[in-house]
């Protein structure tokens, strides 16, 4: 799922995301939750028009109820459907897609885990790839998960993003340099040629 969520949406739906996340924690369902989650999400991604009934205010509360219930019960958690039916409630229901993101950054807090995002006109190799988790895991205590994308437009450059973008910038700043460096080498390598770095 790659879409920007708004910083209000994110912080209205980390609330539902917390209240999930501790229900899932004691019966034992947080992988579980996780998965269908993300799984939701591309579904709301692949069928747009589901996102838009169910987020449209033209679409009565109770329509909206059934449809969750039709579409949701018994292929995803109670646990789940009965936090979708709680937005719906709320006239939430706009806030899925941010309701994943804040699940899955709790997620990762819970494990002791940091998302890692680069995006680079060309794949990483498997040496940068290691080192970069190597590293960054190191830097900063937690388990680093590198979440990749290949933008071929911004040329020789690199975008990085670590966890939500709010980590200690001494740290942030070292991950960040060394990944300049690494993606520098690596496309020196591969165009024969020195390429400028840009970061956001």
């Amino acid at each position: 799922m790659s879409r920007t969520i708004d910083e209000r949406q994110l912080a209205i739906a980390r609330v539902y995301a917390q209240a999930l996340l501790g229900l899932a924690e004691s019966s034992g369902e947080v992988d579980q939750i996780l998965e269908e989650l993300l799984q939701l999400g591309s579904l709301m991604d692949e069928a747009p028009e589901l996102g838009d009934y169910l987020q449209s205010p033209l679409v009565k509360e109770e329509s909206r109820r059934e449809a969750v219930e039709s579409l949701f019960r018994g292929r995803l958690s109670d646990l789940l459907v009965d936090t979708l039916q709680v937005m719906n409630r709320k006239g939430r229901l706009e806030l899925i897609h941010a309701l994943v993101e804040a699940y899955r950054q709790e997620y990762e807090v819970l494990r002791g885990q940091v998302d890692v995002r680069i995006t680079t006109a060309i794949p990483l190799s498997d040496r940068v790839r290691q080192r970069l988790r190597v590293t960054t895991s190191k830097l900063t205590g937690k388990e680093a998960q590198l979440v990749e994308k290949i933008e071929p437009s911004i040329l020789g450059g690199m975008i990085l993003q670590i966890g939500d973008g709010k980590m200690d910038t001494s740290i942030a700043r070292k991950i960040r340099k060394l990944a300049e460096e690494m993606v520098e080498r690596a496309s020196r390598e591969l165009h024969g040629g020195s390429q400028h770095v840009s970061t956001s």
